[in-house]
């Protein structure tokens, strides 16, 4: 988050990410009833595509009425719809969120919109405002930027906003930022200004017109040599190319936020260098060559032999590596480069098999570093790029992936088989006091492994150990056992659904019944998204989260794309419960999962032999014999289950599947997660306002704590006329000492003797309760 640019991409972006359960946005609606961003709207719209405008209609600027934007929605105007997989942003100017939301109310012109508002994602702040510029850059939930709150300040900020947008945000930070400071922006900077007029000539005549446009060919004549009345742009891009002197200021300007440049990167392919020694680096012909060099290199890698395929990947990462440090990679045009680094891991760890004498120990080996081949896989084909980048990179993938993972399956598959009562390895799951344990459909060991570190980062502790599944692995076969009430469910005589029954009640033992027999346990059964305190939760709590399984099935090939932000979400859900008074959260799962972009090899099983079949596992008929590998049903082990030789699969078109006998499908994760620190027991509860004075609720209060109000919970300064002591009750009293704050966002910080926050709740000045 390097510039204003991104970092408003960023979070509206964020507004895309739907709850657990809940379907994506259609679209994001962007209100500013106000028109503040108006000038950076038009800026950033020549980087993201996805970015429309309620406006007159403009051909071929992506500007039109809401009628217009709605047929964009639904993806009527094919030559006006966003890239595929991208969910458009409405920039809605004069139109405010309450004007949306009112229904018969709203004017006629924009009636066409107010059903997005169910359908869509509304990008506002926590206080469900829309968000001003000054908000987004003060707030906690924005920059947090400390910005003086005068008159004169927030009219410099609104005047500076189109020059802040592809300004480092690191230069803003550290600091109250005041009047001068914003005003500065606009004068005396030579090295953005020209960046601009390159960027965009024509608009910066436009924009600069009368004294400024004088003053500013002056300075380029005097500063650059050159003089933009007179001189081409492209004049202009071969200095930039051949550097020296202040041009050297400005290609490290450029550097610094190219994304904001886009015209500068196409002018620069307009012409060349004059000395050949000029740094390649700087040179975007050069990088293009390179990638259509590197995508032919990858594609030959089908023909080669595994091992001299992996060696060839890591000889191109020595050749390629160094261009993920030029510009060209920050804006997107050295994708194959970018992939490259997660696909000379897959090489590396690709070499290594996986083996060992017996099932322990290649669970032990896969447990400990075998992961880190399905983690390089998913990392190379999660890479941003074109639809044609990523082709190259998932015909990469399966070329150093494919072999390694076969094999890999097929010792698994080998160990098991020797084992003399394969069933009684798989651990059952016992309660805790206070732990609650949280059910994840289809973790994936190394999807673990990414989740202890993000868990870790925030300051959580986290241990991993590894968990043999059943067989098949399956959720009907492989949930009910890694349940508490595991001892109370058998197996029938047939298993054509893998499911086995509840044996007092001969009933299915559903996702529902197996949580109201967990209840019955004495487990606390907590919905998704809910937090329950413990309250003499002797049995523990029971919880489920995640869509691993799910988006897998639904988008096949397409899922390593979303695996971070669902971690990210498992983070969210974990941490919520350790607030809720949990002492630690225990991950479990059902089953891993097998993805190998292009689809898992097909191997035929002939119909009459199967009871019932799926891509990884079937149920064999009466004594019919095959020749698959053959195990017996986790829950009855005289029903035969029918399993692919390696990672092949009965059924055609599988990206994506589960069911049989790997280490990826097997050997799942056991993660426990503890607060590093001991608990944090107050909190704030209600904030309630009279006026300009603020009275703060604490939960489980004692004596030293201390209320105050901020602008960002991060920074010391205090809107308060002073912080306040909590009393005997839990009551802290705040008064605003600036009346011109009222309506503003801010933030009630709960500090301990120390002077540290330990809670923080936003609020809006003056709200009325």
């Amino acid at each position: 988050m390097n510039t204003l640019a991104e970092a408003l991409w960023n979070s509206l972006s964020a507004a895309a990410v739907s709850p657990e359960g809940v379907a994506a946005p259609v679209a994001i609606l962007w209100t500013d009833p106000d028109a503040q961003w108006r000038p950076l709207v038009v800026e950033l719209s020549k980087s993201f595509p996805e970015l429309y405008t309620l406006g007159d209609f403009v051909p071929g600027k992506h500007v039109g009425p809401a009628i217009w934007l709605k047929c964009v929605v639904e993806r009527a105007l094919p030559d006006a719809s966003p890239p595929a997989g991208h969910i458009p942003v409405l920039y809605l100017p004069g139109l405010s969120r309450q004007v949306l939301r009112s229904g018969s109310e709203c004017p006629v012109l924009f009636q066409p919109l107010i059903e997005l508002e169910y359908r869509g994602a509304m990008w506002h702040q926590r206080n469900g405002r829309d968000w001003t510029a000054e908000a987004f850059l003060t707030s906690e939930q924005g920059l947090g930027l400390d910005v003086a709150l005068d008159a004169r300040t927030r009219e410099a900020l609104l005047r500076a906003l189109p020059l802040l947008i592809n300004e480092p945000l690191a230069g803003l930070r550290g600091r109250r930022l005041e009047a001068e400071d914003f005003d500065r922006l606009a004068i005396g900077d030579p090295v953005r200004d020209i960046l601009m007029w390159m960027n965009d000539p024509t608009g910066s005549v436009q924009l600069w017109a009368g004294s400024r446009w004088s003053t500013f060919c002056d300075v380029c004549q005097r500063e650059f040599g050159l003089d933009p009345e007179q001189a081409h742009p492209r004049e202009a891009g071969e200095a930039l190319l051949n550097g020296g002197d202040r041009w050297d200021d400005v290609w490290r300007r450029f550097c610094e936020a190219p994304k904001g440049y886009a015209g500068v990167a196409r002018l620069l392919r307009e012409v060349t260098p004059k000395d050949f020694f000029v740094g390649e680096g700087r040179q975007p012909t050069v990088n293009e060559t390179e990638e259509a060099r590197l995508a032919k290199e990858l594609d030959a890698l089908a023909k080669l032999p595994h091992r001299v395929a992996c060696a060839r990947v890591l000889e191109l990462e020595k050749e390629h590596g160094k261009r993920r440090e030029w510009v060209w990679a920050q804006i997107g045009q050295s994708a194959l480069a970018v992939a490259l680094q997660p696909l000379a891991r897959l090489a590396q760890a690709a070499q290594r098999a996986l083996g060992g004498a017996d099932l322990a120990s290649i669970i032990r080996t896969y447990a400990e570093d075998g992961w880190q081949c399905d983690d390089a896989a998913m990392a190379a084909l999660a890479s941003p790029g074109s639809s044609s980048d990523m082709a190259t990179v998932s015909r990469a993938v399966r070329s150093l992936y494919e072999p390694w993972l076969d094999r890999s399956a097929r010792a698994f598959q080998d160990a098991l088989l020797k084992e003399q009562a394969p069933a009684s390895l798989v651990g059952e799951i016992a309660t805790e006091k206070d732990v609650c344990l949280l059910f994840v459909d289809g973790l994936r060991y190394d999807i673990a492994r990414r989740l202890a570190i993000s868990l870790e980062a925030r300051g959580l502790k986290s241990h991993l150990k590894a968990r043999l599944t059943t067989v098949p692995s399956v959720t009907a076969t492989a949930k009910p056992a890694a349940t508490p009430v595991r001892q109370l469910i058998e197996g029938r005589e047939a298993a054509e659904d893998f499911q086995p029954l509840f044996r007092d009640s001969n009933q299915v033992a559903s996702a529902q019944r197996l949580r109201d027999a967990m209840a019955k346990k004495g487990v606390e059964v907590i919905e998704p998204g809910e937090v329950k305190i413990p309250v003499g939760a002797e049995a523990g709590g029971w919880s489920e989260s995640g869509q691993f399984d799910h988006l897998g099935h639904s988008l096949q090939g397409e899922l390593p794309r979303h695996l971070d932000l669902q971690v990210e979400a498992l983070v969210e859900r974990i941490e919520s419960l350790l607030n809720g008074g949990w002492t630690a959260v225990r991950v479990i799962t059902d089953h891993g999962w097998l993805l190998l972009p292009g689809g898992l090899p097909k191997v035929d099983l002939p119909h009459y032999l199967a009871a019932s079949k799926w891509a990884r596992c079937a149920t064999l008929k009466g004594e019919s014999a095959s020749t698959v590998p053959e195990y017996g049903w986790f829950w009855n082990p005289h029903v035969r289950i029918a399993v692919p030789h390696g990672i092949g699969a009965f059924l055609a078109g599988n990206e994506y599947s589960h069911g049989g006998i790997s280490p990826q499908e097997s050997i799942t994760p056991d993660l426990l997660v503890e607060r590093t620190i001991a608990k944090i027991t107050a909190k704030i509860g209600a904030i309630s306002w009279r006026g300009l004075r603020c009275r703060v609720q604490i939960q489980g209060a004692s004596a030293g704590l201390k209320v105050d109000l901020r602008q960002n919970w991060k920074q010391a300064q205090s809107l308060a006329a002073a912080a306040k002591e909590v009393d005997a009750e839990g009551i802290g009293s705040l008064a605003v000492r600036d009346d011109s704050l009222e309506g503003s966002a801010a933030s009630v910080v709960l500090l301990d003797a120390a002077g540290q926050v330990i809670d923080h709740q936003p609020t809006t000045i003056g709200e009325i309760s």
